[in-house]
């Protein structure tokens, strides 16, 4: 049983990355392999600030935030440096191993006896936790993109992706 609830909720939040997958590649028609490295660096910054006494929320936030520069960094490679897509992606998700062991400052850091985001759940069966949260992000991130691809933003996001001549027809900055 608790196999299965760990996979359950393991699968939620991997959930996120079928998200930001599906925005860049479906969407947006930009095959982005930044994200297979923003994960670990956003799990590398998380680990390195609770382990100096961060709070796990803020630390948590401060992942979003170094997930968020990763990408742009790639959006800018390609919009102004000029480099094709696929490689922009992968040249910063490369980048980002390299920047993950510096952020941690050795290859293998213990979270054992730290806050972490369980924690307030510890009175739940075991791995309980894991789905909570889970369906909670992934509930949180699903209402910000039904919000977000119905705003003009949105809108002119969706038609980028489409078609990325007529949208600097209408006055879309595509970069």
């Amino acid at each position: 049983m608790n196999m299965i609830v760990s996979a359950i909720g393991q699968g939620l939040l991997w959930g996120i990355l079928g998200i930001a997958l599906f925005l860049t590649f479906r969407i947006l028609n930009f095959p982005d392999m930044t994200v297979e490295g923003t994960f670990p660096l956003g799990a590398a910054t998380v680990v390195s600030l609770i382990t100096r006494g961060v709070s796990p929320i803020l630390a948590t936030l401060a992942a979003f935030i170094a997930g968020a520069l990763a990408g742009g960094i790639t959006g800018l490679l390609y919009t102004k440096g000029k480099i094709p897509i696929l490689l922009s992606g992968i040249l910063v998700m490369t980048a980002c191993l390299s920047v993950n062991l510096r952020i941690l400052g050795s290859s293998n850091v213990s979270l054992i006896g730290k806050r972490t985001i369980f924690s307030p759940f510890a009175g739940l069966p075991e791995y309980f936790d894991a789905v909570f949260i889970g369906l909670t992000m992934v509930f949180i991130v699903t209402l910000i993109m039904i919000y977000f691809l119905q705003s003009n933003l949105g809108q002119a996001f969706i038609v980028t992706g489409d078609n990325p001549i007529m949208a600097q027809s209408i006055g879309i900055r595509t970069d």
